[in-house]
C-alpha cells in the first residue's frame, strides 16, 4: 500500500537553527527540538533548546522560559508528568526542557515557548513536533524524497527534508559525539557509534543495517562506511558498506556481516550472494551462503573463508570462524547463532 511505503523519518540528531521571536531587540533562537520526530513505541522526544540574546548578540542569563505541551491528543509531558516545564537560560543563554517523553498518541503537535526577562514578556514562539506509530517507525526503506505525504495513522502531513537519508533507532548511541537517546536522523556525513546494545539503521534505497555493540559507522548516500566494530545489511537495497577501499554489496535482499578485526576485515554471507568489489567496481571475490571471506588493507584477492582464522585451507568452513573469533563475536551480537548461519563445509574452498 502506497501509503506504507513512505520513509518517516524521527527527530534530528544534530541541532536545527531556527530564528525565532524578536521582541524589543532580544532574539530567541531554536537550538534543537524543531521537526523532531518521536517513536511512541519508545516513549522518547527531543528535549526542545531555545536560546535567548540581547540585542548585541550577547547571551541572556537568567532568562525565564516556560515549555508547554498539549493537554489532549498526541502530545508529550515532562518528567513530573506535567505539561508545564519552567526553566531560566544559563551563561550561555540557553535553557532545555529536560525529561520530555512522548504521551504514546500519534500525531503532530506544537510546544509552545513563553520568554520573559526581568519581569517583562520579550517573546513567544512555537516548536513543532510529531509522534510515529511504532509500526511506521519500521518502514523506512521506501518513499520520496522532499514530499509532503499523508499517513493513515498519524493524520498530520509530515513533510520529509532532501537532506535527510534516514533513522537510526536504538536504546543509547552516539551521534556526532553527542550521546543520543532513542533514535536520530541520518544526514550525510553523520557518525553513528554505538555502546553496549546494536542500534538499526533505515535508510533510503530500501536498506536496512544492524550496527553492532562498540562500533562506529559514518553515513553518506547509499552506504555505511564502517569505521571500527561490525555491521550487519540486514537488507542490503540499493545501498552498499564501505571500508578502506572495499565496496561490499548483495542483492536487495541479501544478508551479510563486515567485522574489522585490526585492519582484517571479516565478510560473511548470511543470505544470497554477498559481493565484494574494489574501488573501480570490479568483484573480487562473491562470498556465498554460509561462508565467510577476510580481506587486508590491500586486498585485490580475497582470502577463503577457511582462512578466516589463519588455518590450513582444509579447515571446515565453521571451525575457521570459530578461530577466526571477530566474525563469531559480531554474528552473535549482531542477533545471529553462528552454528546455525554458518556450516561446517567439507573439502578445500575454491578462491575467488
Amino acid at each position: 500500500m502506497r501509503l506504507k511505503q513512505v520513509l518517516i523519518i524521527l527527530f534530528l540528531a544534530v541541532p536545527l537553527v531556527v530564528a525565532g521571536a524578536n521582541t524589543s531587540g532580544y532574539k530567541i533562537t531554536i537550538i534543537d527540538g524543531e521537526s523532531a520526530m518521536n517513536s511512541v513505541q519508545g516513549k522518547g522526544a527531543r528535549e526542545p533548546v531555545i536560546q535567548v540574546e540581547d540585542k548585541d548578540r550577547k547571551p541572556v542569563a537568567g532568562a525565564y522560559v516556560e515549555f508547554d505541551t498539549p493537554g489532549s491528543g498526541a502530545g508529550a509531558a515532562f518528567a513530573n508528568g506535567s505539561t508545564h516545564f519552567a526553566t531560566t537560560t544559563n551563561a550561555d543563554g540557553m535553557a532545555v526542557a529536560s525529561g520530555l517523553a512522548n504521551n504514546g498518541v500519534a500525531g503532530a503537535y506544537i510546544i509552545l515557548v513563553h520568554v520573559s526577562y526581568q519581569g517583562q514578556s520579550i517573546g513567544e514562539l512555537d516548536i513543532h513536533q510529531t509522534n510515529i506509530s511504532a509500526s511506521l517507525s519500521k518502514n523506512m526503506q521506501q518513499g520520496a524524497k522532499n514530499t509532503s505525504v499523508a499517513v493513515s495513522d498519524t493524520p498530520n502531513n509530515v513533510t520529509i527534508s532532501d537532506s535527510v537519508l534516514g533513522i537510526a533507532l536504538g536504546d543509547q548511541f552516539i551521534v556526532n559525539g553527542s550521546p543520543t537517546p532513542s533514535n536520530a536522523n541520518l544526514l550525510k556525513g553523520t557518525r553513528i557509534q554505538t555502546l553496549e546494545k546494536p542500534v538499526t539503521l533505515y535508510m533510503h534505497d530500501h536498506c536496512e543495517y544492524l550496527v553492532g555493540p562498540h562500533s562506529a559507522v559514518m553515513i553518506s548516500p547509499k552506504a555505511v562506511g564502517l569505521e571500527n566494530g561490525s555491521v550487519r545489511a540486514k537488507k542490503f537495497g540499493d545501498c552498499k558498506i564501505v571500508y578502506s577501499g572495499i565496496w561490499i554489496t548483495g542483492a536487495a535482499n541479501a544478508d551479510g556481516v563486515a567485522a574489522l578485526s585490526g585492519q582484517t576485515l571479516d565478510v560473511a554471507s548470511v543470505s544470497g550472494d554477498v559481493r565484494v568489489m574494489n574501488g573501480a567496481g570490479d568483484v573480487i571475490s562473491t562470498v556465498s551462503p554460509g561462508t565467510v571471506s577476510s580481506f587486508g588493507p590491500s586486498s585485490t584477492t580475497a582470502a577463503s573463508g577457511a582462512s578466516a582464522g589463519g588455518g590450513s585451507a582444509s579447515i571446515p568452513f565453521k571451525q575457521a570462524v570459530i578461530l577466526g573469533t571477530t566474525v563469531a563475536v559480531a554474528l552473535a551480537s549482531l542477533g545471529l547463532a553462528t552454528d546455525a548461519i554458518l556450516q561446517p563445509t567439507s573439502g578445500t574452498p575454491t578462491s575467488p
